[in-house]
């Protein structure tokens, strides 16, 4: 086992990291948690540690769904719960506790029958050792104080969490299209300021609370990884990500200024056998005015067990030449992460003032930084490579290398690639693996 303990030791740390967990969540019977304690204890922990447990998997390792051997998560999963209770990861509450362990002094029991005659103060004639009495007074005073503040921060802690307004997703995850539903915890606290607060679902749309109501329903219409955010008077209060895996790769088509509606093509087949673009005819029949400015998205979304943090991506593709509503080419790639994506937008030199370039929470807009390199014509072909070695992102063009940077906040899965045109584009390959397990993406052609 890890560590060198044995499967005992290891399975009753965990019982003193649940019991802590429970504890700094507020109620420390989890006996008596219900279904929602561990729908909303998902959320906390991801929201502080930005590792996805389900409530499932909680209840598993909190004994409350029963199986033939005692549950023990993967480290990822520990690691998470053991920050939740103030600990780096894993390996560092274990190293505490082994060393709290080590520090508890020998029971009075064994001193007692160990020790011939145990030196007992008089009580008469003989005044008890100073030094021993202040050493035991600081020792109490001490103790008592770090009781006091440990019984302070819970409370804390669990006060927070009765005040705070949150916001969670009871189906987080499904195909496409999908209905979220969103709930509001202690919605009491924000019934009088309603106007101040919005739900931004992540794909361009809102909803204004009405003061009424707790739980908002949002249809998902495009595959992809979405964070909806709570916001109240503009500044983020909460985010969780929604999730709407494909079957392989689809292509959706939407047109500029409409907002009301997507739309799908059917597309058998995309992308084998040479068939690697969608024709006008194609578009037009899903309902498309192709005279009109349309884009058309390329997805293939589902849990790929690549590190967000370390992979190399190569796409070749031919972006739209002019037609109606298109003068740009605009291609855009996106790689889904856990908490986060990267992105860019690649458009003709003339058109970089609209273009976007996004590594994480590394954020760079045409309209205001100017990022001339993101300008290059691909509609006669052309390649867009990212690569990613411990949170250092290079973006290249053609082969050459154009920016290079590193963010902080680790994009940790990827969940799939979306590559999106103005008008008509074709990919014509896409290679995507972990530069650290050599493990290929299942949509590669």
């Amino acid at each position: 086992m890890e560590n060198g303990q044995d499967k005992a030791s290891t399975l009753d740390l965990l019982d003193h990291c649940c019991q802590l967990v429970a504890n700094t969540y507020g109620k420390p019977d989890s006996t008596g948690w219900t279904n929602s304690d561990f729908i909303r204890l998902s959320h906390i922990l991801y929201k502080k540690t930005q590792v996805q447990i389900s409530p499932n998997t909680l209840k598993r390792i909190f004994g409350k769904i029963k199986t033939d051997a005692r549950y023990y998560p993967q480290k990822a999963t520990r690691d998470a719960l053991a920050q939740y209770v103030g600990f780096a990861d894993w390996d560092r509450f274990s190293d505490a506790q082994s060393r709290q362990t080590a520090s508890v002094p020998p029971r009075l029991d064994i001193q007692l029958a160990t020790t011939s005659r145990p030196e007992v103060p008089s009580i008469i004639g003989q005044a008890p050792n100073r030094k021993s009495l202040g050493r035991a007074a600081l020792l109490a005073s001490f103790t008592l104080t770090l009781l006091s503040f440990t019984i302070w921060r819970g409370l804390v802690l669990w006060r927070k969490q009765q005040t705070d307004v949150t916001l969670f997703c009871k189906n987080p995850e499904g195909e496409n299209p999908h209905s979220a539903v969103f709930v509001l915890r202690n919605f009491s606290q924000i019934s009088e300021l309603t106007s101040e607060y919005t739900i931004e679902y992540g794909d361009s749309k809102k909803t204004h609370l009405n003061g009424k109501d707790s739980v908002y329903s949002h249809y998902y219409e495009v595959p992809g990884r979405y964070f909806a955010v709570l916001k109240r008077a503009g500044v983020p209060m909460d985010t969780v990500p929604v999730f709407l895996r494909t079957s392989g790769w689809t292509a959706t088509a939407n047109m500029m200024y409409d907002t009301t509606r997507v739309y799908p093509i059917e597309t058998p087949g995309l992308f084998t056998n040479g068939y690697n673009s969608i024709s006008a005819k194609e578009i037009a029949r899903a309902g498309v005015d192709t005279n009109r400015t349309f884009f058309v998205n390329f997805v293939n979304t589902h849990l790929t067990g690549i590190d967000g943090d370390n992979f190399e991506l190569l796409v070749d593709v031919k972006a739209s030449p002019p037609r109606p509503g298109v003068r740009c080419s605009q291609v855009r790639l996106t790689v889904y992460g856990d908490s986060s994506n990267h992105m860019v937008d690649i458009m003709k030199p003339g058109c970089v003032h609209w273009s976007k370039l996004q590594f994480s929470e590394l954020r760079k807009d045409g309209r205001n930084d100017g990022p001339d390199f993101l300008g290059a014509d691909l509609t006669a072909g052309g390649t867009i490579g990212v690569k990613v070695v411990n949170l250092r992102a290079t973006l290249l063009v053609n082969g050459r290398e154009v920016y290079k940077n590193t963010y902080k906040k680790a994009l940790r899965h990827i969940y799939g690639l979306d590559i999106m045109f103005a008008g008509i584009g074709t990919v014509r390959s896409v290679q995507l693996r972990d530069l650290k397990t050599g493990k290929r993406f299942a949509g590669n052609f």
